[in-house]
């Protein structure tokens, strides 16, 4: 049979100051270890199992780390095509797993692979937004805010875009609180209130 012998040296004062010049101690062991057949069959397996050990824990740490679908839909940016949803039907269509654990990983979300860049009937289809094409997406140029008119006209931060003209509804005598929303001859437009005096 193999045999496998350790020799390891230890000196008590290693970490602290040196000893005193009339002290010098040595310790020397010496171990002597059989290695069988089963004994290494034993650690192939106990190196196996702590191998997948590391290997879930790593895997259960990264899903932990990544965000879900709820946390990541409150992320607050200045992207000008998330500010384009007025409708909650603009959002791409997306379907989410029964799954509650696996919901981040095995979760798929389905986007739409047409674009009205590239397929523009797509906007006149029915129960789209609007007929026309800005930025990739279906919109109103009548009624939409970001695009009042023409592709990329915003409106101010107090006005609507009514028939394709950005106004100010708190003191616009035709568009008065709304679009289309006209006040009576004599009457003024006062805080989006026809006579409000």
């Amino acid at each position: 049979m193999p045999s496998i012998e350790f020799s390891i040296l230890l000196h008590p004062y290693h970490t602290i100051s040196p000893p005193p010049s009339s002290i010098n101690i040595h310790f020397q062991l010496h171990f002597t270890c059989e290695v069988t057949a089963t004994s290494t069959h034993n650690m192939k397996l106990i190196l196996n199992a702590f191998f997948l050990l590391a290997i879930f824990m790593a895997l259960a740490i990264s899903l932990s780390a990544t965000p879900s679908e709820e946390e990541s839909s409150f992320d607050f940016s200045n992207n000008e095509d998330e500010e384009n949803l007025d409708l909650p039907w603009l959002q791409s269509q997306e379907t989410t797993s029964s799954l509650r654990g696996a919901n981040r990983f095995l979760a798929q979300k389905t986007r739409a692979v047409m674009t009205c860049n590239k397929y523009p009937r797509v906007c006149r289809a029915k129960g789209s937004p609007g007929p026309d094409c800005c930025k990739k997406k279906c919109v109103s140029v009548l009624t939409d805010r970001l695009n009042c008119g023409m592709c990329g006209k915003k409106c101010k931060y107090p006005e609507i875009c009514c028939k394709g003209k950005c106004v100010n509804p708190m003191s616009d005598k035709k568009n008065c609180g709304g679009c289309s929303n006209k006040c009576k001859k004599g009457s003024a437009c006062v805080y989006g209130m026809c006579s409000y005096a």
